[in-house]
């Protein structure tokens, strides 16, 4: 039986639309699977209106100062200090300014948290007349006044931390410390000193920016580096950055340095994981050599001193040498047991690995001590 479509035809009366009509019913179609999603705005808060015009003109006068700054800054130009200045009196005229509804309370915090959220901003709070600390007391208490200036203290406000240290305990090793809500921990030593560092290096890292805008107006990009690296040196920023990021790494050197092992304790910070074993092979011959030049180094008569009747001590010139000659000997124990650890692909790798162990034994025992190494050379060497 032919199989027969039997398609539906259109009425010849019924009025064809034109191609202006078609392609208007189109995009109505279109529209419902392909249109723009609405743009997001967000809701107007209670009792929303307009800020007031004297705080609009705070605002703006501070955006300004703050927009000039910035281009300042990208370019060093001369008035570099003077624009942050205006900036900071800008700021500090916005921020004791009254807030009489609920739209200055809006638009003052929103102007407070983009400026503390910029490059000038610093979140961590030193004290009352911190932004954040004036911005708060403005908004919840409606205290907007400036304070009376106060003695300069010694100490800044964020730096005091209350500590106890557990030394006449049976826990000793911990330390108690009151963090910024009074809060106490009881906590072992070397995570409270990195608290106590991190607090000490958010002030420093504020001072460092307060002296590098006041004083780098003036001068070249080579007077300004040498600026940074005298404040760095002045704030011990960077002692401060590895005591609170860094504190395990910290303490690891000072135990090593404190136990004469300091170059074991650098030779185990070399990564030998990526080296295959024809590389572990050539280091290890490498620095077999340069510990056999330290060694000479180390032996000669201006690597010591002695007086008569006192025993030899080593000089500057003699400690550093010794410590290299100490490294690679490190450093090549390290290599003999990577190396030892690789299972050898082929025979070539075989009687690398091995030639390596060997040489390693009969430098550190004189003979082959180690069993296991003597039946890995039988097995391999003795046909």
């Amino acid at each position: 039986m032919p199989f027969a479509l039997k398609l539906p035809r259109r009425n010849p009366d019924a009025p064809r639309p034109s191609l202006r009509e078609r392609a208007a019913a189109l995009k109505v179609s279109a529209a419902k699977v392909m249109g723009k999603p609405a743009r997001f705005t967000p809701p107007k808060p209670i009792g929303a209106g307009e800020p007031s015009k004297a705080l609009a003109v705070l605002i703006d006068a501070h955006q300004l100062a703050y927009g000039r700054y910035l281009i300042a800054r990208s370019d060093w130009t001369p008035d570099l200090s003077a624009l942050r200045q205006a900036e900071e009196e800008a700021f500090r005229a916005l921020l004791h300014s009254p807030l009489r509804s609920d739209a200055d309370r809006v638009a003052y915090a929103v102007a407070v948290i983009e400026r503390q959220s910029g490059a000038l901003g610093d979140h961590v709070v030193t004290g009352r007349d911190h932004p954040l600390s004036v911005a708060y007391r403005s908004l919840r208490f409606g205290e907007h006044a400036r304070e009376a200036a106060q003695e300069p203290s010694l100490q800044p406000v964020g730096a005091a931390v209350t500590m106890r240290f557990h030394v006449d305990e049976p826990r000793s090793g911990l330390m108690t410390y009151a963090d910024d809500y009074g809060n106490l921990h009881t906590k072992p030593f070397a995570e409270g000193l990195a608290f106590v560092a991190a607090r000490l290096n958010a002030i420093a890292r504020s001072e460092y920016e307060r002296r590098f805008n006041a004083e780098c107006g003036n001068l070249d990009a080579a007077a300004c580096e040498d600026l940074d690296a005298q404040l760095r040196c002045e704030l011990r920023l960077d002692a401060l950055h590895v005591l609170a990021f860094r504190f395990e790494q910290a303490f690891d050197e000072g135990f090593a340095k404190r136990e004469g092992s300091l170059a074991r304790f650098s030779a185990a910070q070399i990564d030998l994981s990526r080296l295959d074993v024809f590389q572990l092979s050539s280091l290890f011959e490498a620095y077999q050599a340069a510990r056999f030049s330290w060694e000479g180094v180390t032996a000669r008569p201006y690597s010591f001193e002695k007086e008569p009747g006192e025993a030899k001590s080593l000089t500057e010139f003699g400690e550093v040498a010794e410590f290299e000659q100490d490294r690679a000997s490190w450093i090549m124990h390290r290599l003999e047991r990577e190396i030892a650890s690789r299972k050898p692909e082929d025979e070539e790798q075989r009687d690398e690995i091995l030639m390596v162990r060997t040489q390693q034994e009969f430098r550190c025992n004189m003979r082959i001590h180690d069993n296991a190494l003597l039946l890995d050379i039988s097995r391999a060497w003795i046909v």
